[in-house]
């Protein structure tokens, strides 16, 4: 008797809770069925999805209501769910039961297959509204080859499901993985749920306790400490809190990048000298306790007792540390580590205190807009009222083409749009000052008055047909033309962009197809403006890059090619040693990286695996692999010359040079004077290097013979 009350009473709380949590929230219009009990089980039943969809990405109430897709036509799919910076989705169902006895059977299981498969192949078209509102993010995270699924089934009882049921579960997910591991499946039930209910919206609080020496006071206007601890206390923070440590700060840690590895060599290799080396790290927290250890030196070593800290800036130094404090911790865990632990006023202060102190070099500045108001505005609007994705984070996954852009992608639009070309002269020489604050910051002019949504989404998908026309102008040219075509994509996207002009662009009606088919012919013309501009104002002999990275002559360039055109004059026709000569013999096939980096095939920070090529291989490197995960493991950088960083030890290295380095240390004596490296390293599934190459090559040759084709001249008999 007292089990059952128990029981009950636990439904009912979490009943009342997932009332008081969503009944403003949760969606009943299409309920038609007018019995109250029927509505009332219909609501929990979506509450309930809405609080698992929290309690796995952590987004707010109303924002778990919206992602409830529970009704007719949802195929098993009672709420969708996204991971925040990480391609990853769930696939949510619930089922309610009072006496918490709810039944889930085979038949959901295949309900859920069927909803699987139809996302899986894009069919959103028999999908509810619901969930066709999440047809392009859902489309963004599974076009990741890193994307995994994840089916959650919550489920109000305390027995385990059936068998036959897991079995189903487990074949339906060894289909899916049969060329490797993207969908898995949990059981939620009720004590899971009851954690759930009991816990908040909010991770619980980090308390930090640790020895800080050689420290300093500062009283005014916050209670703040300065001192020094060791690289093994702060890695033992991340190990125990990971990216949780840095909730407050502008972004996580940024997982394995150049900067991140370096901070881990220099570490690695002399750790005594990496206080000179490193700026350290600052703390912010809400209670802040110091208690030196000794009287008579009261700023030798303390103890710190902080509570609901956060690492506000270092966050790549803290990552760097605990990963090179887990490569030698004898070495490097008694380095010492500069710290700042201030005591937070309020949430506004705390803001100010992180944007401040995230000052370490230029290319972190990106990061700032993070905390700008005005960026969470138009991300809000792009979801709102276009249903597209707007990222500002570096540490979100990118959207792919259809389904949204970056604030990157979004800010070096708005810069060539705007009437002042030298904005596109500061983008083009040094990116980092597109979020230069200031009157004249380039930031500043052009989100200092907000463009909607539309206007920006709108003058993205100009910036894509004018790096589109160009990749295919460029073959055009040779010489000084090639280079100017190469070199000039923000001059001439400036130029593509004051031709088309802004009628339309902010008014939803208008069809904005019709001026993007003409970004070809004015890409075209613009190159060959832009090129006799050059020659004719600088002369022949004159420099590319110079020329193209002064202000005032990009200026004058843009000033003569708008008059000119304004004017209706014809566009000139260039040199003829500007065009490429007729190929006499096939060229050389090009390098697999060159091809790689010039396509923009792979994304920054793409993790690639190594895999042997031979039994023998196999057999002399299987244990050296085993032995640190990290062996096989590398990271792409789209740079010509060296573009993998090794996960072993942080250095840049060529496919090949890579291979023939890991046979070396793995001491294989029967290794082969060469290798062909790019064959070696493999992006996920979807093939090596030198696989995505020669796809990408192969693509490129079949269109220059259908080129070559059409010119033919035709004869008749």
């Amino acid at each position: 008797m007292s089990q059952v009350s128990g029981v009950s009473r636990q439904v009912r709380v979490i009943s009342d809770a997932l009332r008081r949590r969503f009944d403003d929230h949760i969606d009943l219009s299409d309920v038609t069925n007018p019995d109250p009990e029927e509505r009332r089980r219909c609501f929990l039943t979506r509450a309930l999805a809405a609080t698992v969809a929290a309690s796995r990405t952590g987004c707010d109430d109303t924002r778990a209501a919206s992602l409830v897709t529970d009704g007719g036509q949802d195929f098993g799919v009672d709420a969708v769910a996204f991971g925040a910076g990480a391609s990853r989705l769930w696939l949510i169902q619930t089922k309610w039961s009072d006496k918490a006895e709810a039944r889930f059977g085979e038949n959901d299981v295949m309900s859920m297959a069927d909803g699987l498969r139809r996302i899986d192949h894009r069919q959103f078209d028999r999908f509810n509204e619901k969930l066709r509102n999440y047809t392009n993010q859902i489309s963004t995270v599974l076009d990741d080859a890193r994307a995994s699924i994840m089916l959650t089934i919550a489920v109000m009882r305390h027995a385990p499901l059936h068998d036959n049921v897991l079995l189903r579960l487990k074949e339906l997910r060894d289909e899916y993985n049969a060329h490797g591991q993207y969908l898995d499946f949990e059981i939620v039930a009720v004590a899971d749920i009851w954690e759930m209910i009991r816990g908040t919206a909010q991770p619980e609080p980090i308390g930090l306790n640790f020895d800080l020496q050689s420290w300093y006071p500062v009283v005014t206007p916050m209670q703040a400490y300065a001192g020094l601890t060791t690289a093994a206390a702060v890695a033992s923070w991340y190990e125990t809190h990971g990216d949780q440590l840095f909730r407050r700060n502008i972004r996580e840690s940024l997982g394995v990048t150049q900067v991140n590895a370096d901070i881990t060599q220099s570490l690695v290799d002399e750790p005594h000298e990496f206080w000179y080396r490193n700026n350290g790290v600052t703390i912010l927290c809400d209670h802040l306790d110091m208690t030196p250890k000794s009287k008579s030196a009261p700023h030798g070593i303390a103890t710190i007792d902080a509570k609901n800290a956060s690492v506000v800036n270092g966050a790549q130094t803290v990552a760097a540390i605990a990963a090179a404090v887990r490569r030698d911790a004898e070495r490097v865990g008694s380095a010492i580590v500069g710290i700042r632990i201030i005591k937070s006023a309020d949430e506004a202060t705390s803001a100010e205190i992180t944007k401040a102190t995230n000052t370490q070099n230029h290319i972190e500045r990106r990061d700032f807009v993070a905390l700008d108001e005005v960026q969470l505005a138009i991300k809000e609007e792009f979801s709102l009222t276009l249903d597209l994705t707007y990222a500002i984070r570096r540490s979100e996954f990118e959207p792919s083409p259809e389904s949204g852009c970056t604030v990157r992608e979004a800010a070096i639009a708005l810069a060539c749009a705007h009437s002042d070309p030298r904005l596109v002269q500061r983008v083009r020489t040094n990116e980092d000052l597109l979020w230069e604050e200031g009157a004249q910051g380039t930031y500043s002019r052009i989100f200092g008055e907000p463009p909607p949504a539309i206007q920006i989404w709108r003058s993205v998908l100009l910036l894509r047909r004018v790096r589109d026309s160009l990749h295919a102008e460029r073959s055009q040219w040779e010489g000084r033309a090639a280079a100017v075509a190469e070199q000039g994509s923000l001059v001439i996207a400036h130029i593509v962009f004051q031709e088309i002009g802004r009628d339309g662009i902010d008014d939803p009606d208008y069809d904005w197809k019709v001026e993007l088919e003409k970004v070809p012919d004015l890409v075209s013309q613009a190159v060959r403006r832009l090129v006799a501009e050059i020659d004719g104002q600088f002369g022949l002999n004159s420099f590319i890059q110079p020329t193209l990275s002064s202000a005032d002559r990009v200026l004058s360039l843009v000033r003569a090619m708008r008059r000119a055109s304004e004017a209706g004059e014809a566009v000139p026709e260039l040199r003829m040693d500007y065009r490429p000569a007729p190929k006499q013999r096939a060229p050389r096939r090009r390098n697999s990286v060159h091809i790689l980096v010039d396509a923009g095939r792979i994304r920054d920070g793409s993790s690639l695996q190594f895999h042997v090529g031979t039994e023998a291989e196999r057999q002399a490197l299987a244990d050296w692999l085993a032995e640190d995960s990290r062996r096989g493991v590398a990271t792409w950088v789209n740079d010509r010359a060296r573009p993998l960083v090794w996960s072993a030890d942080g250095k840049r290295y060529t496919p090949t040079g890579l291979a023939n380095r890991i046979w070396a240390l793995a001491e294989w004596s029967g290794a082969p004077i060469a290798v062909q490296g790019p064959g070696r390293w493999h992006l996920g599934r979807e093939g090596s290097l030198a696989a995505l190459a020669e796809e990408i090559q192969r693509t490129l040759d079949d269109a220059n013979q259908l080129e070559a084709t059409a010119v033919q001249p035709q004869t008749t008999e």
